[in-house]
């Protein structure tokens, strides 16, 4: 029997979806693969609450706006220094929705444990964090739900270094919050009434400035810049928001409100696009030169036109497929997709330990 204990980082619509995956999966994990998944802890801001008896109903209360403080909560600092439980392997798993959690994810690493993230941080912040953590971690890292949600796109690329090939370019699209918007609008829907149905669906986060404002898609070009050898500082990349100015620093309630008030603006920008053009929010990747992010007239014949929906596209040129790209597309938005990419990862490390010997 391989046995693995989890302490989550994160209990928002991600967090949420990843626990509900694994207790509702575990018995038949357990049955059919000898897999025994714990949670040692799960936290939010407040602190972590330990063991798993008390989980179903931590759920229950995040839906409800809830801290998990509430029902008694302890250092997360001291679990992740603790001993895991005898024969057992623990998994960090960091699906918090901002940063600021990368000395957290550093300290569990250092007392080794593996690291799942779905948290883009710790990956995308300074040259000096990046390096520090990829020092400690290489081969505990699993991170295929930072790019693409569930999408098999970090496995893809990392097999085709691995394998010698040399990625030249990724263009990509690769937030299904930005693709549901534009796709929204060109089908007759105002911005603000696309927004605010992308936030109702889950597909933008409940603050949708976290998305509009380009910092997502940064962060994402950031991890995928790194993947193909650029040393790169986020400061680096300029990224085109699409928050009104007069509304950036507005309560969440004034925003949602006064987000009507650019629907002519976004509008008029819609109809300047040249004809059998698409406006589309893009992430261009080169392996030399700037890397850019913003909103770009797109052929409707190239890879990005067809994008309906919360879709992701990425476009990956390398030296093997120079003449035909290489893409990936598929649902790139949803705490239900996302969730299982994450355990995804940790199913796979589990495999790993299993294939290296580790986990009997």
């Amino acid at each position: 029997m391989k046995r693995l204990e989890i302490v989550q980082i994160g209990l928002g619509y991600v967090g949420r979806a990843v626990a509900q995956i694994v207790l509702e999966e575990r018995k038949r994990w357990l049955e059919d693969d000898g897999l025994d998944v714990r949670y040692r802890a799960i936290s939010d801001t407040s602190g972590a609450l330990v063991g798993e008896e008390l989980l179903p109903q931590a759920i229950r209360l995040k839906e409800d706006g809830g801290s998990l403080s509430e029902l008694g909560t302890e250092s997360l600092e001291d679990v992740l220094r603790s001993e895991p439980a005898p024969d057992t392997t623990r998994i960090v798993v960091d699906v918090a929705v901002h940063g600021g959690t990368f000395g957290l994810d550093l300290l569990g690493i250092q007392n080794g444990s593996y690291l799942v993230l779905s948290n883009k941080g710790p990956l995308s912040g300074s040259t000096e964090e990046y390096e520090q953590l990829m020092r400690v971690v290489p081969d505990r890292l699993w991170h295929e739900a930072t790019v693409g949600a569930g999408m098999p796109l970090i496995s893809t690329i990392g097999g085709l270094i691995e394998t010698g090939d040399e990625v030249l370019e990724i263009q990509a699209s690769p937030s299904g919050t930005l693709g549901f918007v534009m796709s929204a609008v060109e089908g007759g829907r105002s911005f603000s009434e696309a927004v605010k149905e992308a936030v109702s669906l889950h597909y933008a986060e409940p603050d949708p400035r976290d998305d509009l404002s380009g910092l997502d898609v940064a962060r994402k070009a950031i991890i995928l810049a790194r993947m193909i050898g650029r040393e790169i500082e986020p400061e680096e990349i300029p990224y085109e928001s699409l928050v009104p100015k007069a509304l950036e620093d507005a309560p969440l309630d004034e925003f949602m409100q006064c987000l009507p008030e650019a629907d002519e603006e976004f509008s008029a920008r819609l109809m300047a696009v040249e004809e059998h053009h698409m406006l589309r929010y893009l992430a261009r990747i080169p392996k030399e030169g700037p890397v850019t992010v913003g909103l770009q007239d797109t052929p409707v014949e190239s890879p990005f036109g067809p994008i309906s929906g919360p879709e992701n596209v990425f476009d990956i040129r390398t030296r093997r497929y120079s003449d035909v790209t290489l893409t990936i597309r598929g649902p790139g938005a949803g705490p239900e997709r996302t969730a299982s990419g994450v355990v995804w990862d940790v199913l796979d490390i589990a495999k790993t330990l299993k294939d290296d010997g580790r986990g009997d």
